[in-house]
């Protein structure tokens, strides 16, 4: 009986003694993990940059700032701007205290200051002649909307900005142009009628007709044959009418 009790006990240390090296082991490997986690985001938080405040700053002032960090500053383009001086940084992308990778761009927009010379004033003139303006006074046409109220045509009657305005923004000048209001119908069948009362009918809403002849055995003489454009087809008053007539 002492002998049993004896291996029992061994049996017992043997064991405890195998937890605690595999709990060891489970501790040291947690602690790697945890250690190679903590050391990743170390690392990763080290390359990330907090970018400064440009706005307001001159070009100049920001070049200085950027050579001490590792960042690069990148001008996206210029524009005029009445509240801010020439060569002032107006915006940035991305904007201040952003973090970014180092070695990535941060862009700005960098200010033209006051417009010196004024909007023209392209009102009253046709398209054509606005661009022609527009280029000499150092502007270009931006967008161009259409009305149809009148019987004048490519007449300019509104302009954004305004004529003599100094508080522009880029280049452009966006137009208003009226045009002529033009008429549209719908091509008549005219096909088997006389061709005298063809003619009548559409020289009397405005319409070219050329007229073209030839022989048909079975159709009586001055009848219209063929026609162009085709019934239903929509017409403008430009269009031209072909009838094929019968001789």
């Amino acid at each position: 009986m002492i002998r049993k009790k004896g291996k029992k006990s061994d049996l017992r240390l043997n064991l405890l003694g195998v937890g605690k090296l595999v709990l060891l082991s489970g501790v040291l490997v947690a602690a790697f993990l945890l250690s190679l986690i903590l050391g990743m985001r170390l690392a990763v938080s080290g390359n990330v940059m907090e970018t400064p405040v440009l706005v307001g700053m001159s070009l100049e002032d920001a070049e200085q700032v950027f050579s001490g960090i590792e960042l690069d500053l990148a001008v996206g383009g210029q524009r005029y701007d009445a509240q801010v001086p020439e060569g002032a940084i107006i915006a940035q992308s991305p904007g201040p205290g952003v973090g970014i990778k180092a070695g990535r761009d941060v862009r700005v927009i960098v200010s033209l200051g006051r417009r010196t010379n004024a909007v023209p004033n392209l009102k009253g003139t046709s398209l054509r002649a606005a661009r022609l303006l527009a280029a000499q006074n150092g502007f270009e046409i931006g967008r161009v909307s259409e009305i149809s109220l009148s019987e004048e045509d490519e007449t300019i009657v509104e302009q954004s900005p305004a004529p003599f305005s100094e508080e522009t923004v880029d280049d452009k000048v966006d137009v208003l142009v009226l045009r002529k209001a033009v008429s549209s119908y719908v091509m008549p069948d005219v096909v088997s009628w006389n061709l005298n009362r063809s003619l009548i009918f559409l020289e009397n809403h405005g319409f070219e007709t050329r007229v073209f002849y030839r022989r048909h055995s079975s159709v009586r003489r001055g009848t219209v044959v063929r026609q162009f454009p085709e019934p239903g087809y929509r017409l403008d008053e430009e269009d031209v009418i072909n009838l094929e007539v019968a001789r």
